[in-house]
């Protein structure tokens, strides 16, 4: 009889074991990465997070923040690839049609000389029309091989002048979401958080501006004071969100597209700024719904700088060892280079200047209870 009440206590703890054990291991999991093609509204409801939030800072002011998806993105700028279409190429292909067009054209000539009847055939046209194809496709590959090598030229010559200022090219995950802020901060907002106002360029909408790397710190930090929610924190983005925020799944130079022109759509910077800070929000938006990435002012990040940052590792990097402070966007009086997805600029933390400005983030924590 003890031996069969034994046997039924065993029984019933490894059922316990069983059943119980494996829920509680499942009550918390890894966040899910974005895919890259699905709206930030449809995984914020997939994780359970509202997509957005507007935190009080007091006196009728807030600040608005907009989710970003944990993800993987390739960080950096990739090594200048020469043009596929060659000068050399271009100039063969040009010389053979040249050659068969002329020797096409000449074969009625020589019938001619030779007293025979000079003979159009449906095969001698086809041929002819081939050889002028031929003729003109090779002299337009020809321009376009010189343009395409004079501008390979031109960016050679900015990478190689300014590649201390480019992180190589790397995979990078950012193994949970984050919120970020809709706008760099105001002067309104911060004015309601600090009671003061640094900025050179005056008005509430307008970007705060000239103030330091401890000076943003102490900013997000009060901030931190407004949520209620203590598993949220608040700090400067990193330097890996920021770029991952900023491309928003997009791997051109702008996240509007590769060439200037595209950039006036989405940035204040020095050809069309005028030489002064522009209210937030008033150019085109990325697909995470972030305005001003690129331009208007620079943006602080956490990470001390680095030349070596794809050195730091491929999953939520940060860089901490250094005097120097990331810049991140260009501003209102950089050229289209400095205001690049991948740009990357340095300060020192105690630096302040009319061109500086910042944005928060709000992390989330690392793994999520199913709901």
């Amino acid at each position: 009889m003890r031996v069969s009440l034994v046997s039924s206590s065993v029984f019933a703890m490894c059922c316990f074991l069983t059943v119980t054990v494996p829920s509680l291991a499942a009550s918390t999991i890894e966040w899910p990465l974005w895919d890259g093609h699905e709206s930030t509204a449809s995984y914020a409801a997939r994780v359970n997070l509202s997509p957005t939030k507007s935190i009080d800072l007091g006196g009728g002011v807030t600040l608005d923040l907009v989710l970003i998806p944990a993800g993987k993105f390739v960080m950096g700028t990739p090594e200048l690839v020469e043009p596929a279409v060659t000068v050399l190429g271009s100039q063969i292909l040009l010389a053979i049609g040249v050659a068969l067009t002329l020797a096409f054209a000449s074969m009625p000539v020589v019938r001619k000389l030779q007293r025979k009847k000079a003979a159009f055939s449906l095969r001698w046209l086809m041929l002819f029309t081939a050889a002028l194809g031929l003729t003109a496709g090779g002299g337009g590959r020809w321009h376009l091989a010189v343009q395409e090598l004079a501008r390979y030229e031109a960016e050679k010559a900015v990478y190689e002048r300014n590649r201390d200022y480019y992180a190589r090219t790397h995979p990078v995950t950012l193994t949970r979401p984050f919120y970020m802020g809709k706008y760099t901060v105001t002067q309104a907002q911060y004015q309601a958080l600090i009671g003061s106002n640094p900025s050179v360029f005056i008005g509430a909408q307008l970007p705060v501006e000239d103030v330091s790397w401890g000076e943003a710190n102490a900013f997000s930090k009060k901030f931190n004071e407004r949520l209620w929610d203590k598993t949220l924190e608040a700090h400067l983005p990193t330097d890996a969100q920021w770029e991952y925020a900023c491309r928003a799944g997009t791997t051109t130079t702008y996240y509007s597209g590769n060439q200037e022109s595209d950039l006036d759509a989405v940035a204040w910077y020095y050809a069309n700024s005028k030489s002064t800070t522009h209210l937030v929000g008033t150019k085109k938006a990325n697909a995470f719904g972030l305005y001003d990435m690129h331009g208007n002012v620079w943006q602080w990040c956490e990470d001390a700088y680095t030349e070596d940052y794809e050195k730091l590792g491929v999953t939520d990097p940060i860089n901490v060892q250094g005097s120097g402070r990331l810049l991140r966007g260009g501003s209102w009086l950089d050229n289209a280079l400095a205001c690049r997805s991948s740009f990357r600029n340095r300060s020192n933390p105690s630096n302040r200047y009319y061109s500086i400005g910042f944005r928060v983030v709000v992390s989330v924590s690392s793994s999520r209870t199913l709901p």
